[in-house]
């Protein structure tokens, strides 16, 4: 748990609870730390495309995902903000958690957390510190994926692999 002190009053930014029931929060959390906002846009091309289109179009599908993770930045650092304030704060709502931090801001324009990537940032680490990633289960969910998706190069994570049943292997037709 951290405090931000705005307009002389000390706000307590906890992620626990009534975070983690806070769904927008859970899901932005998502989208950001799993990296779907990267290839949320575009998807992946079927396989009928030659290799050359198939490629620009995962980088415009990057370049838009990233674009948008991005402009979302703002929104995102608001949500963050709200969710942490729910535990031990009488904020009532996003458009409040807005207002004090554009105090925030305006009382604080040299702290690295007076912009909302550093906002964004500094509310990130405290999610981590309390625990929150645990608790919504995005800390497993995401490992998860990752092994899924890489991490197989240098050995780690490797999947075993699968065995058929031996009363499901096909009957091999012998000709002898």
């Amino acid at each position: 748990m951290r405090t931000l002190t705005i307009g002389g009053n000390d706000y307590k930014i906890e992620y626990s609870f009534e975070a983690a029931e806070y769904k927008d929060c859970v899901d932005k959390a998502f989208k950001i730390l799993s990296g779907g906002y990267l290839m949320r846009r575009n998807g992946i091309p079927d396989d009928d495309s030659p290799v050359a289109e198939r490629k620009r179009e995962m980088a415009a599908a990057f370049v838009d995902g990233t674009g948008d993770m991005l402009s979302d930045i703002p929104q995102i650092a608001i949500t963050f903000l709200y969710g942490g304030f729910l535990e031990n704060n009488p904020v009532a709502s996003e458009a409040e958690a807005k207002a004090l931090f554009k105090q925030f801001v305006k009382e604080n324009p040299n702290d690295e957390r007076a912009s909302f990537f550093g906002m964004y940032a500094f509310l990130r680490d405290c999610m981590e510190e309390d625990g929150f990633f645990k608790l919504t289960g995005l800390e497993k969910m995401i490992a998860e994926m990752n092994a899924a998706t890489g991490g197989h190069e240098k050995g780690e994570n490797k999947p075993k692999p699968v065995k058929a049943p031996a009363d499901r292997r096909r009957k091999s037709a012998s000709t002898k």
